[in-house]
């Protein structure tokens, strides 16, 4: 069993949901690593505050040692486990003030650092507590002689940072993800509101399929209207094919009927009559012939049929003709602009030009002018000067079978003007008789560019 294909909807709502989680994730990605550096210079700066306090707080006694007024510092350093600490060292590293928030943590113990030199580091105290600390070496000058030389840490708790972290990365990642399922579901509304038409053209071809409609409806946006249009094109350009195949059958039937009646008579009879027979065969064969022509006036067969130079259809028929009649000597002119084309199958061209052409070369007594002229419509116009066609068979001329003279002097079955009319017909032209410049018959045929058949 053939595997059921996602439908057009799906497929553009989870390209959609892709492409919305990529820019969603890019952007949780990117405000996170804002958020998270915002977080940690604001720290930094809480930090730098307070080296900054504690430099400023500190004074020597009367024997030089440093001493940190409590009434100065931030509250936070006087209370165990608050997540503020600080601690001064001297230039060797030995602890000369440590705040009582630091009580049981060491800090900084053994560091060495240059006079003016900053660091800002990372590390685990030794409760485990993860912290950011901030050091800074003073050179204090006391006195001409007196210069020395202090180091000052501060560190914070990293834990009320990342608590903040998290809070804010699953308030983002919530938000997010109600944006992204409220934009899902406007999408996914969108795009059933944007197929609707496809949903109605499909309903409708299988409304055609069981027999229900005979074509789409007209009534579609702009980028469908083409499609359309095409559908309809070929569904007419099918239906006329099928009823010209049943057409040309029954006319065949109905037509081999008579002759195949009386050959079947005369077979039986005791000396069949050669002359009736012989009769019988042609009056078969051009009717065969017949059917042949009409069953060869297809029409279009696509939908953009590619256009078809005309001056070397018309050059190899009038060789052709030539050649054909060469006792009787015509003057064959053709008037074709350079480029001249028309968008047909290129057999109906050939069967259309190449009946009237054999038409008139047939009636003409010396003479032929081709004149084609292009624009918004293709016009062909075809004339001789032949006896002409009598205006009350003008029309009649265009069914088939009818002659406009039954002299058996010119050859020929009524069929070459009827199959013209037909495919002409066929691509939405129309076609003209009258009495041409030349006295003889003149056979004007116009073709719509702008509109298919």
């Amino acid at each position: 069993m053939a595997r059921r294909r996602s439908s057009l909807s799906t497929r553009l709502l989870v390209i959609t949901a892709v492409m919305l989680v990529a820019a969603f994730s890019f952007t949780i990605v990117v405000l996170d690593l804002v958020f998270k550096r915002s977080a940690e210079e604001a720290l930094v700066d809480q930090l730098e505050t307070q080296v900054t306090a504690l430099i400023g707080a500190v004074e020597p006694d009367e024997s030089g040692n440093l001493v940190v007024p409590q009434r100065l510092l931030d509250p936070r350093l006087g209370s165990p486990g608050s997540g503020l600490y600080a601690e001064i060292l001297d230039a060797s590293g030995l602890p000369l003030w440590r705040s009582p928030s630091a009580v049981g943590v060491d800090l900084a113990t053994g560091a060495t650092l240059n006079a003016g030199q900053r660091t800002l580091t990372r590390r685990s105290l030794a409760d485990g507590t993860r912290a950011l600390m901030l050091g800074v070496a003073i050179n204090w000058e006391l006195g001409p002689t007196a210069t020395p030389a202090f180091q000052v840490f501060t560190a914070a708790d990293l834990a009320a940072s990342e608590r903040q972290l998290g809070q804010f990365r699953r308030q983002l990642l919530g938000w997010f993800s109600a944006v992204m399922l409220v934009l899902l579901a406007a999408l996914w509304l969108a795009i059933r509101f944007g197929l609707q038409p496809l949903r109605r053209m499909s309903g409708e071809i299988a409304e055609i399929e069981m027999g229900g409609l005979d074509a789409l409806s007209e009534e579609y946006p702009r980028e469908l209207e083409g499609v359309g249009r095409g559908f309809n094109t070929l569904l007419r350009s099918e239906r006329q094919r099928m009823e010209r195949y049943r057409t040309t059958m029954d006319d065949l039937a109905h037509s081999l009927k008579t002759p195949l009646a009386v050959v079947r008579n005369e077979v039986e009879a005791a000396v069949p009559d050669r002359a009736t027979l012989t009769a019988q065969v042609d009056r078969m064969q051009s009717v065969i012939d017949y059917q042949l022509k009409r069953a060869a006036a297809m029409g279009p067969r696509s939908l953009a049929a590619r256009p078809v130079a005309l001056a070397p259809i018309l050059a190899e028929l009038k060789a052709s003709l030539l050649k054909i009649h060469r006792d009787k000597p015509v003057s064959c002119v053709l008037q074709v602009p350079a480029g001249a084309s028309y968008p047909a199958e290129q057999g109906d061209l050939y069967e259309v030009l190449g009946n009237l052409l054999d038409n008139a070369w047939k009636w003409c007594r010396s003479e032929i002018v081709v004149t084609v002229q292009t624009g918004e419509n293709l016009v062909v116009v075809v004339a001789d000067d032949g006896p002409g066609i009598p205006d009350d068979q003008t029309e009649a001329v265009l069914d088939r079978g009818r002659r406009a003279d039954q002299r058996g002097d010119v050859p020929g079955q009524g069929i070459g003007l009827a199959v013209v009319r037909e495919i002409v017909g066929l691509y939405g032209g129309s076609v003209h008789i009258g009495r041409g410049p030349l006295g003889g018959a003149e056979v004007t045929v116009h073709l719509p560019k702008g509109t298919g058949p």
